[in-house]
């Protein structure tokens, strides 16, 4: 493709229809009348090029006019018949109506030749910009009988494509759409934090060299409408969005330091209490004081309150976090690195930290009375971590065999549902206030 900032990518817009937004949607649904009259199929192409407005930002709106201008040419030369039509929904978002069309594996052959045709470069300068389509599919009369539930299942088709390999996605009815997720879950998490309904579970951890049970992680059970379960990053995915990281993790410390004061006084159980926190999370600068006015409140000795820390790449990228992490040292919290993707190259990065103990999934070495090459594995992690003054808690422990090699390996703590499953404070009490029987 040419140059967009090359004389000939600068010229007047090309000649063929490209249709705003108020003309597309008459002609979307004057095709939908046709195609209802002679019973035949339309498809609508969503396509979310992903690309214009950061040429926009870079290098000024003449050059993204440049761009948009060759990708609805690409489009008409490449993939669109002469009746179909081309809508220009926004800086980067396109729509294709072809009509008629057989079904849907006709639509997904156009969208892979729009992925085709918009795969070569765009070139500024001297650098080498593509396109990152997604395109999402919206069938007529299928998925829709008028233009804007078709609009809108298209685009939810294209909110799946950005997660899949293929970029491109028909709408099924029971499809997740991403955006509508996160919306929703920022709506519920306001309420939730605003009425303190965080609801959290405790996981009980074991002293392997002592037999007994020592501290809790706690386990943010947060559910949707339905009580299907909302995974722990879903949540802290939508507190980012929503801007209200830290007044979730206030609610959740707050929870759980009272749960953990609870444990103390009423059951005569003083453990020490585990709480996960994203390793982003760190960049909040006010996240130390939000956990020492906690503790504070619920009078536990900050060396009771272990920060579990996830996602540990960010600390390598990110002085702020590293800042942050320094400062719960001072505190006196125990700091735990919590990443089940964590490289062992990283630890040239985490060790010179404040970290003072690393969980270990021992899932993938289950059975390790016969497998002693993940006997040998174990015990050199279990070697380096000691070596590096970390403690070690092995977690998904399948059964008293496997916390007994642990054991004989030098592992410090377990964790595992084979003791009984994650309680919430009412059921964890009546559990092990008196013994663990």
């Amino acid at each position: 493709m040419s140059e967009p900032g090359s004389d000939e990518s600068a010229e007047a817009p090309p000649t063929f229809p490209v249709l705003g937004n108020l003309a597309f949607a008459g002609a979307l649904r004057a095709s939908m009348d046709e195609r209802c009259a002679d019973g035949q199929n339309l498809a609508l192409l969503l396509i979310e090029c992903g690309v214009v407005g950061q040429i926009d930002a870079t290098w000024g709106y003449h050059v993204g006019d440049a761009v948009r201008n060759r990708i609805a040419a690409a489009l008409r030369a490449e993939v669109l018949r002469p009746g179909d039509l081309l809508g220009d929904l926004g800086r980067d978002d396109f729509a294709c109506v072809l009509s008629p069309v057989d079904g849907p594996a006709v639509a997904l052959l156009a969208a892979e030749k729009s992925l085709r045709a918009l795969g070569n470069p765009f070139w500024i300068g001297e650098d080498e910009i593509y396109a990152r389509p997604s395109i999402g599919i919206a069938m007529h009369p299928a998925h829709g009988d008028d233009a804007d539930s078709l609009l809108q299942r298209a685009k939810s088709a294209c909110a799946v494509a950005r997660g899949e390999t293929s970029h491109a996605a028909v709408y099924a009815e029971e499809q997740e759409n991403p955006e509508a997720s996160r919306l929703l879950y920022e709506n519920r998490l306001r309420t939730a934090v605003s009425d303190d309904a965080l609801e959290i579970a405790y996981q009980p951890q074991y002293d392997l060299r002592l037999g007994q049970i020592m501290g809790v992680e706690s386990v943010l059970c947060w559910h949707g409408q339905a009580r299907e379960p909302i995974p722990a990053d879903d949540a802290f995915a939508a507190a980012e969005s929503a801007g209200r990281v830290t007044d979730m993790l206030s609610s959740i410390l707050n929870r759980a330091l009272r749960n953990c004061s609870e444990f103390r006084y009423s059951a005569g159980l003083d453990l020490r209490i585990g709480v996960n926190v994203p390793g982003r999370a760190l960049l909040h600068t006010e996240l130390p004081d939000v956990i020492a006015r906690a503790l504070g409140t619920w009078g536990l000795r900050p060396g009771r309150l272990i920060i579990e820390v996830g996602e540990t790449s960010v600390l390598v990228a990110e002085p702020a976090a590293q800042e942050t992490l320094a400062r719960l040292k001072e505190i006196g919290v125990k700091l735990s690195i919590d990443d089940p993707g964590l490289a062992l190259s990283s630890l040239f990065w985490l060790a010179p930290l404040s970290f003072q103990e690393i969980k270990i999934d021992v899932t993938l070495a289950r059975n390790l009375a016969g497998a002693p090459k993940s006997e040998h594995i174990l015990k050199a992690m279990i070697e380096l971590a000691h070596g590096l003054e970390l403690e070690v808690v092995a977690v998904r422990v399948a059964d008293e065999a496997a916390a007994d090699k642990l054991k004989a390996l030098g592992c410090d703590y377990m964790q595992g549902d084979y003791r009984g499953p994650a309680l919430d404070a009412e059921g964890f009490v009546k559990r092990f206030g008196l013994d663990e029987g």
